[in-house]
């Protein structure tokens, strides 16, 4: 009888902290957060693209732009579980910006080898998927879209500045799998590829405007939440993003053929903030 008795207040007791553990995904995944971003962009023109079709143009560096550096900013976001929590949602917005190292040629051909660029980057998205929660996991397959805008100063400083504006949106189907580790600690990790949609290039100075073709685009992320109190708390992030442009046509412009070479751009962020909890 004795041992029957231990064995039920055991079993209650796992079920009543997988319960716990449940409530604490929820209120997690129903909160409004804010955060400090600081973003390690890296950004390549690789020379093996035959800028207006004559190859002999390929510069002996292996490229013909490359810019990086760490940049900072802020993410706002806000997630909910509706409909019974079957349903997952979240949208974001982020912004960063700062100067990044230069290392590309002049129109004329000249060697840049240390130079600056002025980048301002922001990023929208949307998440919508469905949620299957059990035992204090959950999974959420889900599509998402979103929006991404880089305005670039090359030269910046210096007489010859001019800005370059990048954007695309994006389309992506992914996977959400988050635990709770402990009543306080929630573990994250997500995965989604897709591909850009509608990206452009606009440089104002030259009155040049053209597509850039569609590409493949990954995403990837973990994030760590900390419960203070039943409305507050702390988190951590990581994120990944590689994209690629592909090369425009060529477009004359004030007396010269202007195009825009191959890229590929690579982000990795890292995120720190706080979140306010709807549900308790």
């Amino acid at each position: 009888m004795k041992t029957l008795l231990l064995a039920a207040l055991a079993a209650g007791a796992l079920q009543g902290t997988a319960a716990a553990h449940q409530r604490f995904i929820r209120s997690v995944d129903d909160n409004i957060s804010a955060s400090y971003r600081l973003m390690d962009f890296h950004y390549v023109e690789p020379s093996d693209t035959c800028a207006l079709a004559v190859c002999t143009n390929a510069p002996q560096t292996g490229y013909f732009d490359r810019e990086s550096g760490l940049i900072g900013g802020f993410q706002v976001s806000a997630s909910g579980l509706v409909l019974r929590d079957r349903v997952y949602t979240r949208v974001s917005y982020d912004r960063t910006s700062g100067y990044v190292r230069y290392r590309g040629y002049t129109q004329s051909g000249g060697l840049v080898p240390d130079g600056v660029s002025g980048a301002v980057i922001s990023d929208y998205g949307v998440r919508l998927g469905a949620a299957f929660l059990a035992r204090g996991v959950m999974a959420v397959p889900f599509l998402e879209y979103g929006h991404h805008a880089w305005r670039r100063v090359v030269g910046a400083g210096t007489g010859q500045a001019y800005e370059e504006d990048y954007r695309h949106d994006f389309i992506a189907l992914g996977a959400l799998i988050q635990v709770a580790l402990t009543r306080a600690l929630v573990g994250s990790i997500y995965a989604s590829a897709g591909q850009t949609v509608n990206p452009a290039i606009s440089v104002p100075a030259y009155n040049f405007s053209q597509g850039l073709g569609p590409a493949a685009l990954v995403k990837a992320g973990a994030s760590l939440d900390w419960r203070m109190s039943d409305r507050l708390g702390l988190y951590a992030a990581f994120c990944y993003t590689r994209f690629s442009y592909g090369q425009s046509a060529a477009q004359p412009s004030g007396g010269l053929v202007i195009m825009e070479p191959q890229s590929d751009t690579v982000i990795a962020s890292y995120e720190g903030g706080m979140r306010f909890f709807f549900s308790g």
